[in-house]
């Protein structure tokens, strides 16, 4: 074989990838991207859920941080317990209402704990929500 027949034979056998092989890792590559989807819109449904519980517990946080601002006396947590409480909406949308509930008061004798029950709820949505309950004491009636 001469020299340039050499070089022809190599250059053909050399051509790189063909279209066949393309396609194939086309399809290889699309495979697996489809294999991942479930996974990947899973993740973001529980990112969003995660993120609604952080902001409900965050609510019930600053409700538990206002129980220390009341007085102890059974005419303040009343007014606390009545005290109307504004719905929060998130930068995503979502509205949140929190709720109190204040039980035992007045009790028999002084100083005596009432029972201080939170919750945050989501507006249109009941599985997600945060809840706690606390004690704090009485001093005296006013």
């Amino acid at each position: 074989m001469t020299s340039d027949a050499r070089r022809r034979d190599r250059r053909n056998n050399d051509a790189g990838f063909g279209l066949v092989e393309i396609v194939v890792s086309m399809f290889l590559l699309a495979l697996l991207a489809v294999a991942f989807l479930p996974l990947l819109i899973e993740s973001l449904r529980v990112s969003v859920t995660n993120s609604k519980v952080a902001t409900a517990n965050q609510i019930l946080s600053e409700q538990l941080d206002a129980i220390a601002l009341v007085a102890r006396t059974c005419a303040a947590f009343d007014a606390f317990d009545s005290a109307p409480i504004a719905t929060i909406t998130d930068a995503r949308g979502t509205v949140y209402q929190a709720a109190r509930a204040v039980t035992g008061c007045p009790p028999a004798a002084y100083p005596a704990p009432v029972t201080i029950t939170l919750t945050v709820s989501i507006v249109g949505d009941a599985s997600i929500g945060a809840k706690a309950t606390t004690t704090a004491i009485v001093e005296r009636v006013n």
